[in-house]
């Protein structure tokens, strides 16, 4: 029962930590580990007994902001067949809202400034703890798929996506109203087709 009690309060303070990097984030972005410790009433050391530092936290932050694109994944499978991989990934694209995540991790990030190469870092990062997600879920969802192909197709999808949200970021500036989403949709859509057809 210890044992459980024990286990119980640092799944609480994880979260609260979490929450608190949440909060800070949405409130203007960058913090120090000593703002964030207070915000989850914690101390220092239990921050860093849970996150090897703060891009960690932040990482883990926007990795759960884009756990909705797993989500989506779940809701829109349409089988159990391999063909069907493709269609169900480029669907949870489709139906995510991608620009909303990708205007928040911009913001969390304090914007990816020249010569500071830290946020983009992070961003890659969060991005690629996402490709490892979502590919082991689409083997759970398609146990017959090579585990090689799933990593590749869900590489080739996020990282498309990546560079769609570079070029998106760059003429938008994350604004976020019916031009820029529908340059977004525009973007995904010929990544998707790129990436289907292959060259």
């Amino acid at each position: 029962m210890t044992i459980d009690r024990r286990s119980a309060l640092k799944a609480r303070h994880r979260r609260a930590i979490l929450d608190a990097a949440g909060a800070l984030i949405a409130e203007g972005g960058r913090f120090s580990v000593d703002q964030l410790a207070e915000r989850a009433d914690v101390s220092r050391r239990t921050v860093f007994n849970h996150f090897a530092s703060i891009d960690d936290v932040v990482t883990t932050v926007c990795t759960e902001m884009l756990h909705v694109v797993i989500d989506g994944f779940r809701t829109t499978v349409t089988s159990g067949e391999r063909e069907s991989m493709f269609t169900d990934v480029a669907g949870a694209l489709r139906v995510t809202d991608v620009p909303g995540i990708v205007a928040y991790l911009w913001r969390a990030l304090g914007g990816f400034a020249p010569g500071n190469p830290q946020a983009a870092q992070i961003f890659h990062a969060t991005v690629a703890r996402t490709c490892e997600e979502m590919a082991l879920e689409l083997a759970r969802k398609y146990p017959e798929a090579d585990p090689l192909d799933a990593a590749i197709l869900v590489s080739s999808l996020m990282n498309g996506t990546v560079a769609v949200a570079t070029h998106w970021i760059a003429v938008t500036a994350t604004q976020l109203d019916e031009r820029s989403r529908e340059l977004w949709h525009s973007l995904l859509e010929r990544m998707i087709e790129t990436v289907r057809k292959g060259y």
